[in-house]
This record gives C-alpha cells, structure tokens and sequence, in this order.
C-alpha cells in the first residue's frame, strides 16, 4: 500500500530583520518618553511605569536574537510601534498571499509540480488579514490550480493541524496531492509597547507538497509514519482582537 509522504517544501524569509538591541534601543525610548508624558499619574498610583529592557533579557527569556519582519518600517518609531503597511486594492494581491506564493513556487519546484499536479490548497497560520474570501482561494487563483482551498486558523499548531488534514486526505484517496502553506505574518499583532512579550515573534512563510508516495516525482521525500491530534483550551496565549471588538467598545 503506498505511504503518505511530504515531497517538496519551501521557505520565504521577509529581507528586512530587526535584532534585540534595535528592538531594545527604540523600546526603551518609548518607556521613557510614556513615563515622562504620564509621571504625575505614575507618582499618584494611577498608571504603572513602563520597564525597561535589555538584549540579554530578551534572549534569556526566549532564545531570540533577531526577527525576521515583513515590513520594518514604522516598528522602531517611538511614536507609532507598530509596521507601517501600506494598504493595498481590493483587485492586488493581498500581502499573506504574495508570501504564502513565495513559499509554495519554492515547494512546487522541489516536488517537481506544476500547479496542475495540485488539486487542494490549504493555507493554514495563526491569523489571517481578513477573514473572507479566503486567503487559501485567493492563493489557489494566483497560481493557477484547480480543485479547492480553504483557510485553517489553530494558532501555533496551525502548520501541523493542516499536514494532518493533508495526510488524511491522500490517506482516504480525496485528493492526489496537497499542498499545504503557513504564511505568519504576525508583525502587525505585536505589541510593541509592552516588554514582556514584544520580542516574541517574526514573520515567515513554509510551504510543503504532500502526496501519495506512488506518485512522487522528486529526489527526496519524508515518509510521514504517523499522525496523532490532541487538543486542550488554555487562556496562556490569547488574541482578543475580532470583529466583535467595535460591538464591545474596546480597544484589544
């Protein structure tokens, strides 16, 4: 009986990184500046002052010493904090897609497929930049690909929930073969104001072909031996931003 296997994979990196010490540098000039702006309030107890940090604290916390990010501009001003991404038309390719397409030409290659040879396309990350239509059919058009696409969102464990979806799929002879993106663009949820947890993450894009070992057509290929799925709520980790939010009258 043939095997599942992952026969292509494919890596994009984002060109501009921004070390700890650059990240410390404008994010202690934004925690004096805040407790300058708000010390009468810090001196009555009304506000808690803003930390500092320090590249050592940052890669004794985490193991982190640079992140990749899709745009740096706009991070290391202390008068913003956040990427200043320019907002693109309705009718251009969206910013996830250009790098999940990045990530898939590479894996395509290595598999050695065409978009042809393709007939599921699942995207899956922690979020999203919108939520319709989706971000995996927007993909699945721009490269041409028949059959269907859907979007996955199960935070960390996003790539490894959307492998099994792809193994299951060959498994049970649905599909010929999958391929399976992970587009992080994560930069523009950070919290670049807070000290305990603005250093955590980058941007990135992986993608992987995953097919039937009958009809591999590339060098190299992972057997994939087993798959097994467990689940457990927990609060540790937690985005509250959704459309909810302007409902709620606050800001997340």
């Amino acid at each position: 009986m043939p095997s599942v296997v992952i026969s292509g994979s494919g890596l994009w990196k984002p060109t501009h990184s921004i070390s700890n010490e650059e990240l410390v540098v404008a994010y202690n000039a934004y925690a004096e500046q805040f407790n300058q702006q708000h010390l009468k309030a810090i001196e009555e107890g009304e506000r808690k002052p803003k930390p500092l940090s320090s590249a050592e604290f940052i890669e004794k916390a985490s193991g982190i010493k640079s992140r990749y990010v899709y745009v740096k501009e706009g991070v290391l001003d202390i008068n913003r904090m956040r990427p200043n991404i320019p907002e693109r038309a309705d009718d251009e390719l969206s910013d996830q897609a250009e790098m999940a397409i990045h990530a898939a030409k590479d894996a395509l290659k290595v598999a050695n497929k065409t978009p042809e040879d393709i007939d599921v396309v699942i995207v899956a990350c922690a979020y999203t930049q919108r939520s319709y239509p989706a971000l995996a059919i927007e993909v699945q058009g721009a490269l041409g690909i028949k059959g269907f696409a859907f979007d996955m969102l199960v935070a960390c464990s996003a790539a490894t929930f959307a492998l099994h979806r792809a193994y299951e799929m060959i498994a049970a002879g649905t599909a010929k073969a999958v391929l399976v993106i992970n587009p992080e663009l994560t930069s523009p949820q950070v919290n670049y104001c807070d000290r305990d947890s603005h250093f955590i993450f980058g941007d990135v894009a992986t993608a992987m072909v995953v097919e039937s070992s009958d009809t591999v057509n590339s060098e190299h290929v992972f057997e994939i031996m087993s798959t097994k799925a467990v689940t457990q709520y927990s609060n540790n980790i937690r985005s509250n931003f959704g459309y909810v939010s302007r409902a709620n009258d606050v800001d997340p």
